[in-house]
């Protein structure tokens, strides 16, 4: 069964000349869904199957000065876009934005990536770590049909930070999202690399992989991509 594999480059590379040699070095595989997020000001240039956006706002347009709406995020084509991750949580961006977000997200028929897991810690266990990432998809799938949404669980102590969850809390923590609020894909997220990927990618309830500075090494990458 394929798994969806998305990497995000956030605020990398800074020129396009890199952005479009970096796509050209990534492979086209069909083993696997694979969706690139580069930074806005490249998604008009890049040109790989699946694209995805970074974030968006939650207004199609109108006086809103350095926002990127879904519309036009729409007319480039692109497939996916990530919401709520933490970084931007880490910005400002609360559970009632980023529910505006994907509500406005799906009326432009882009598959919105909901990532939960800010404000967790390596310290808690399964039970408190579900009251956390509960109270951010209460929310943020409000009035929303969760089934059409996907919801990358990134314990926000491993991004970037070469720690991660282990594959068995992973499991556990997805099947607790999908029995309680039908969602039908989650994935795991949080220093992703070829040799912790496939233990992932193993368990039953986790669709596939949000992957950060790996995405940027192609070699790393096509590595994930390809198990």
């Amino acid at each position: 069964m394929k798994k969806l594999i998305i990497g995000n480059w956030k605020l990398n590379p800074v020129s396009l000349k890199e952005a479009v040699k970096l796509t050209s070095l990534i492979e086209k595989t069909k083993k696997n869904t694979v969706v690139l997020c580069p930074p806005h000001v490249f998604l008009s240039s890049v040109k790989y199957p699946n694209l995805g956006a970074q974030d968006c706002f939650w207004e199609e347009k109108g006086a809103f000065t350095g926002q990127v709406s879904p519309l036009q995020l729409k007319n480039f084509k692109i497939k996916y876009v990530l919401v709520g991750h933490s970084e931007r949580r880490f910005a400002g961006d609360d559970d009632h934005m980023v529910n505006a977000k994907i509500r406005l997200a799906l009326a432009n028929n882009i598959v919105p990536v909901l990532c939960v897991g800010y404000k967790t810690t390596v310290l808690q266990d399964d039970m408190e770590v579900t009251d956390i990432i509960k109270n951010q998809l209460d929310l943020g799938l409000a009035g929303l049909e969760a089934e059409k949404v996907v919801v990358a669980y990134e314990p926000v102590w491993a991004i970037g930070s070469g720690k991660t969850a282990t594959p068995d809390h992973t499991e556990k923590i997805a099947l607790f999202i999908k029995n309680r609020y039908g969602v039908e894909k989650v994935l795991y997220g949080g220093s992703v690399n070829p040799s912790n990927a496939q233990g992932f990618l193993a368990q039953r309830n986790v669709d596939g992989l949000l992957v950060g500075g790996a995405s940027l090494v192609p070699s790393y990458f096509n590595k994930i991509i390809n198990l």
